[in-house]
């Protein structure tokens, strides 16, 4: 009687040190890309919180017919709504950002330090370009006078 002998089944060793080799290249390709992705999320972050403060005074000075403002400070800006002494909503920086504004008119921008962004109740405020900065990452958008909104944005993202 004569037995059929059968192939072996099952990887090598090379194959698996090849499939692990491909596996470790896609992931240190994907690596640097992904960091760079969550840098200009965090700068995009602090936009958006800007935003929303900018967007809440217009609407509060349209409503109360008062003019509202955003308070500007070394480590973040607050919201101070119309009748209030001291700034209610603010947002603090996270670590290792920093942030300069460049109010109209001005021939340079400045470390923020309590200048105010006012919002009249007609709905305009003055023009505005902010500058986020973290490293040598940075954002810079500039506010719309009429909106509130962005009008212009751009960033380098190394």
């Amino acid at each position: 009687m004569r037995t059929k002998r059968r192939p072996a089944r099952g990887y090598t060793l090379l194959e698996i040190a090849m499939v692990v080799a491909i596996i470790v290249l896609i992931i240190g390709a994907a690596v640097p890309m992904t960091s760079g992705f969550t840098r200009e999320q965090r700068l995009r972050d602090v936009v958006r919180e800007l935003l929303v403060l900018a967007k809440t005074a217009r609407a509060d000075a349209m409503t109360t017919g008062q003019s509202a403002e955003v308070v500007f400070a070394k480590d973040g800006f607050a919201l101070r709504r119309p009748g209030e002494v001291e700034p209610g909503e603010s947002f603090r920086l996270p670590r290792g950002m920093r942030y300069v504004v460049e109010p109209f008119g001005a021939d340079r921008a400045v470390r923020p330090d309590g200048q105010r962004w006012v919002f009249q109740p007609t709905g305009l405020c003055e023009p505005l370009s902010v500058r986020v900065e973290e490293d040598e990452a940075w954002m810079k958008v500039t506010f719309d006078a009429l909106t509130a909104g962005i009008a212009d944005e751009g960033y380098y993202i190394p």
